[in-house]
């Protein structure tokens, strides 16, 4: 495959340990969550990346991220993940994954809210949200299914300041922005790194698996 900067099927990783720590690194908010490396899902293979993110509080954050390929050229990025929730998606905000500033200070964030896929947009001194659906009517947009894997890529397109998803392999048109609906103009982030894992904002709770994390140059696809 074409244009790939990091790719990991986490086969190589012992069970119960954290992903690769030349690659990967883990970030848990006050120890509320548990990341490992684990065997009883897999999407390829017979290891992927286990995340607990239950516990108390409403914000928790339960992160993996990787500044290995980074700064992209263009400051531009595909993301492909293969995902499974057991819970599936709640109404409370929280994110799956994401590309942001190496300070955390602009971040662009795929998740879910009001029950359906979302992204968002953090900028400094305020926030932006586009939902794959109507607000208030989640079976027009677009719902992960618990206990089923998903395939979800992401265009990060710092040079063109665009932002496309793709579900199980077809364009999310509700989350394809290049102003956030805010006649916005220059707001991508100088991407430095990305993140996958569970991070919520209202107390949502789930655990996920992830595997096969591509980040690449040009569209992966689900069958890489």
């Amino acid at each position: 495959m074409d244009g790939v900067l990091l790719c990991d099927d986490f086969e190589g990783g012992a069970l119960g340990s954290v992903p690769n720590a030349s690659t990967w690194q883990v970030q848990i908010f006050e120890q509320k969550g548990h990341i490992a490396i684990d065997s009883s899902q897999a999407h390829s293979g017979s290891k992927s990346v286990y995340v607990n993110g239950t516990g108390t509080g409403n914000y928790r954050s339960v992160l993996f991220s990787t500044t290995a390929p980074f700064p992209p050229q263009h400051n531009s990025f595909y993301a492909r993940v293969f995902l499974r929730s057991k819970n599936g998606m709640g109404e409370g905000h929280s994110t799956y994954f994401g590309g942001g500033s190496a300070d955390n200070q602009r971040m662009v964030r795929i998740g879910f809210h009001q029950y359906v896929l979302e992204a968002n947009l953090i900028h400094p001194g305020t926030e932006y949200e586009v939902l794959s659906g109507p607000w208030g009517q989640p079976s027009q947009g677009i719902q992960l299914q618990a206990g089923k894997w998903h395939c979800v890529e992401a265009l990060f397109d710092g040079a063109r300041h665009e932002l496309r998803v793709w579900f199980d392999g077809n364009e999310v048109s509700g989350l394809h922005t290049t102003n956030w609906n805010k006649n916005l103009s220059t707001w991508s982030p100088q991407y430095g790194k990305a993140w996958f894992g569970f991070e919520t904002y209202h107390g949502e709770q789930d655990e996920l698996w992830y595997d096969d994390i591509i980040i690449g140059t040009q569209r992966i696809g689900c069958g890489g």
